[in-house]
Order: structure tokens, then sequence, then C-alpha cells
């Protein structure tokens, strides 16, 4: 059995049970969609054909997801004048899981519950018996806690205090030690070159 639906404008072929994506649709996922455009039902040979629908067919579907196809690149172009124009394009699509094809006057079948939901109503229904204590428990429970002797704490060592560390010598200046410090040669010979000069520019204001 096999029926012809459209939808956006454009016509599918469905069975029970098998899938297809369709144009988007205004439904979210997990819900049932009633396609009612029907124009041809195939059962068991004979073929029923619309004028152009078929009054009181209807396909039952079950919404699995919403995407978008994948991208098309569209590029014009024409030749020596420049132009150029590149768009892309992903077209959205909603993909459906047939459930039934009914025909007209026919009535959807009841769905069963689920058998997590079963169990948990059946669960609930049951009371569970309380646990009794027995006696001798309450009675534990029921008498007071000797309380504990308190523990005197031993004194804590006194913390010995480190010796002065012994202070450090001086150290001598700067300028001590650059007037230790013995002389280079070049400052030697300077120094006797100075004399002698002044020898020859008193000899020169003499004469």
């Amino acid at each position: 059995m096999y029926a012809i639906v459209r939808t956006g404008g454009k016509q599918y072929r469905v069975e029970e049970g098998r899938s297809l994506d369709v144009e988007r649709l205004p439904a979210a996922e997990g819900e049932t969609v009633e396609l009612g455009d029907v124009l041809l039902i195939e059962q068991d040979g004979s073929v029923t054909i619309g004028r152009p629908t078929i009054e009181g067919a209807r396909v039952l579907a079950h919404v699995d997801a919403n995407g978008r196809a994948k991208k098309i690149i569209i590029f014009t172009y024409k030749n020596k004048v420049r132009t150029r124009s590149k768009t892309g394009h992903r077209q959205s699509f909603t993909r459906l899981t047939v459930e039934e094809i009914l025909l007209p006057g026919q009535e959807a079948k009841a769905k069963p519950k689920r058998a997590r939901k079963a169990k948990a109503a059946e669960e609930a229904e049951v009371e569970t018996p309380e646990a009794e204590t027995p006696e001798a428990e309450i009675e534990a429970i029921a008498e007071p806690v000797a309380e504990a002797p308190a523990v005197e704490e031993a004194p804590k060592p006194r913390a010995r205090r480190a010796a002065p560390k012994a202070e450090k010598k001086a150290r001598p200046a700067k300028a001590e030690k650059l007037k230790k410090a013995p002389r280079g040669k070049a400052e030697a010979k300077k120094d006797e070159k100075k004399p002698a000069r002044r020898r020859i520019l008193r000899r020169k204001k003499e004469d």
C-alpha cells in the first residue's frame, strides 16, 4: 500500500514505515503531522485517484528532525563586462517517518503506552510496607550517651631564642682604598715631567 501526497508544492510517494525529506513544515521534533492533500492511494491492486484530491484521506507522519541541506553555490558571470555575483543557499527540510495511510472514513489506531511508563505507574500504586524497628534498638536510641572525660593537654615547651649573630666588620670606604692603592707608571711619569716644564718656562721669562 502506498499513496502520493502533495506538500510544499511537490509530490511524494509515501509508504508506511519509510522516511522522507519534505519542504520545511511548522512542526517541532517529536510531533505528529497530518498531510491532507492525498492525490492517489493504491491498496491490494486497486487504485483510487482524487479529483484533484481524495476527500477524507490523510497520511499521519512523525517528525524526526528539522535541518538544512548541503550548501549550493550560485555563480553568475558575463564575459568582457566585469559582472560577477556569487551567492550560497541551504534549503531547509523536515524529515518525516510515515506511520499510517488512512482511507476516507478510517480512524487512526490507538498508540500503545510505553512499557516504562506502565511499569512506573504500577510501582507507584504498590505501597511499600514500613520497616519495623525492634524494641531493643528503640531503647538504645532513647538512652542518653555518657559524656567522655576531659583530657588535660600537656604544657608546650618554650621556644629558645637564637643567639645573636656577630656583627660584621665595617668595610673601609672607597676613598681610603684609593689612597692606599699604589700609583701606576703613567701617573709617576706625569709627576716627573711637571717640574721640567716649569724650568723651561722660567728660563724663557728670564731671557
